[in-house]
């Protein structure tokens, strides 16, 4: 029996029935006796909740309910980035980021092949070194990597370079055939479409403010606030935490004090251009050591359209997304380097996306956590912390993988 409808109105979820709650005290915490209860309750409605939540709605008699804070779905982190399908071979080779980017590559395109509302292009991607030996080098370890992945990449001839993108300028350049472009908002609406066609249930302007162990043994007590200070509390068997730039939040109402997760957020700019230059391929640039990103890069969107970015701008909110000018001369400055035409007065301020990122300025990469927490006595918990890029990427590779971890439960 479905607990809530999944028809959509003013962006709410109405409820088929009436929730009254009760409230009772338990470890400390006022929370209320939970009046609805479902086998999975997914936290966030980005494109990686949504991916889950489809995978698991397919399970047949069991009750899956996404909650999203906002008032629609993929607001935030997957609705503010490059839109770029990556093929999986920048991180370190035993990384999730690697393993889930690859095999979610796969799938996205394996979709794509049966579905025709989800707009891409397998536009490739092109890793431009300019001359010098470090970056050249970078390039051949590069591209000794993606034998041992599995990954085809292959070296352009100089002459091929200047006649397929007269206005790039590369000492070597690095093809990556299958990386590409989607309309992530079109894949979300697949999603949530999927999802209601299975019975599953989705819950906008809905925020989970506390989480405990149920005090009868298995499962947990969410305590969920709407948009009107209405506060209930639902039951549920499992809890999978894919709340992105919140998800360090909600998995510490759980863990100990010395397990903690912190993320840090960072925001990154993104500027489109005006003017004669026209390019046909993502242009990339040999990544930082650190890999904190990509480098100033160009993407496409599926229009055609140029846009730079993005730069790294650690600050302490997970929702400031305020643009700033100042920064157009040093974007020009970036991209001269691969594009020496370009002109500053061209480029203006399009967006900017924040990243939750689990290393702190200056560290070294770290890799994604998806993890249930058995070692805390938290069965049935899964939490999905610092996804980032290659997240959208990853997202149908995600939820293959926390299906397996939730495969009996």
């Amino acid at each position: 029996m479905k607990l809530f409808s999944a028809r959509l109105t003013k962006s709410n979820v109405h409820f088929t029935k009436s929730i009254l709650p009760r409230a009772f005290n338990f470890s400390s915490t006022t929370i209320t006796v939970p009046e609805i209860s479902v086998d999975y309750l997914i936290i966030g409605g980005g494109v990686v909740g949504l991916s889950i939540a489809e995978r698991l709605s397919r399970r047949k008699g069991k009750s899956v309910l996404l909650v999203e804070k906002n008032s629609r779905l993929g607001e935030e982190t997957s609705s503010r980035n490059s839109e770029v399908i990556h093929a999986g071979i920048y991180y370190p080779k035993d990384f999730l980021k690697t393993k889930l980017c690859i095999r979610g590559k796969n799938l996205l395109y394996s979709l794509f092949s049966s579905v025709s509302s989800i707009p891409f292009s397998r536009v490739e991607k092109w890793i431009v070194a300019q001359d010098t030996e470090a970056e050249i080098s970078y390039l051949q370890n590069l591209h000794n990597k993606t034998k041992e992945l599995q990954v085809e990449t292959y070296f352009l001839p100089q002459t091929k370079i200047n006649l397929m993108e007269p206005y790039i300028n590369a000492k070597e350049v690095l093809v990556s055939p299958t990386s590409g472009i989607l309309d992530s908002h079109s894949l979300m609406n697949y999603f949530e479409c999927k999802i209601k066609d299975q019975e599953g249930d989705i819950a906008l302007n809905h925020k989970v403010v506390n989480i405990i162990k149920s005090p009868q043994g298995k499962g947990y007590l969410i305590q969920i606030e709407n948009d009107s200070s209405f506060s209930f509390t639902i039951y549920s068997k499992n809890v999978i935490n894919s709340a992105g730039l919140f998800s360090d939040k909600i998995a510490n109402y759980l863990l100990p004090p010395a397990h903690h997760y912190k993320l840090y957020y960072v925001k990154g700019h993104y500027f489109g251009y005006r003017g004669g230059v026209t390019v046909n391929h993502l242009i990339y640039p040999v990544p930082p050591k650190n890999l904190v990103n990509l480098g100033t890069h160009l993407t496409l969107d599926l229009s055609g359209r140029i846009r730079f970015g993005p730069d790294v701008l650690y600050q302490d909110s997970p929702s400031d997304y305020s643009m700033n000018s100042d920064k157009i001369a040093s974007f020009a400055d970036a991209v001269r380097t691969y594009i020496p035409s370009i002109k500053k007065k061209n480029l203006y301020l399009d967006y900017t996306g924040i990243r939750p990122k689990l290393q702190g300025p200056g560290e070294s990469i770290k890799d994604f956590v998806i993890k249930e927490e058995m070692d805390h006595g938290l069965e049935g918990f899964v939490n999905l912390i610092g996804i980032e890029s290659p997240g959208l990427t990853s997202s149908l590779a995600i939820a293959e993988m926390v299906d397996e971890i939730l495969m009996d439960k």
